[in-house]
């Protein structure tokens, strides 16, 4: 064995660790950080060539459905006007958060019973269907056949 196989070499770009000769004589880190610099630089040209192919398509069917997209927006913006954070049945203002039924309002701490605002809403057939959903028929062994 000769003497410079034993002794580690310091990497090649001063940074303070080790280097190994199948690194080029680089510690891990500097040898990862070579690697993506000459990864990255041919990618970065393809890259930007399908970026602008992309953005191209874009504007070009942007402009194709400029039309459609401005009355789609004009129906949005009537139902968010219509959107209200007042109670239904007071006109009270609740906030941001209220109290939503299950009927589809939103309600003031008063009203947000039931029964205070006469909600339309089936709770009976519905909690018929969560039971019968939730608790399957339960079907007794018969011993006779097993004696």
């Amino acid at each position: 064995m000769s003497s410079s196989d034993s002794t580690p070499t310091l990497c090649a770009k001063n940074c303070g660790f080790y280097g190994s000769p199948a690194n080029r004589n680089l510690c891990s880190k500097c040898y990862l950080d070579f690697v993506e610099e000459h990864i990255s630089l041919p990618e970065s040209d393809g890259i930007d060539s399908i970026t602008s192919s992309v953005n191209q398509v874009t504007s070009y069917n942007e402009n194709e459905n400029e039309n459609e997209n401005d009355q789609v927006h004009d129906d949005s913006s009537r139902a968010a006007k219509n959107k209200s954070s007042r109670c239904l049945c007071c006109k009270k203002k609740i906030g941001l958060l209220g109290f939503a039924c299950r009927c589809g309002g939103k309600f003031c701490s008063m009203h947000r019973y039931p029964e205070e605002h006469s909600c339309r809403f089936d709770y009976k057939t519905t909690g018929r269907v969560a039971l019968a959903r939730e608790n399957p028929l339960v079907v007794h062994d018969k011993l006779g056949e097993r004696v």
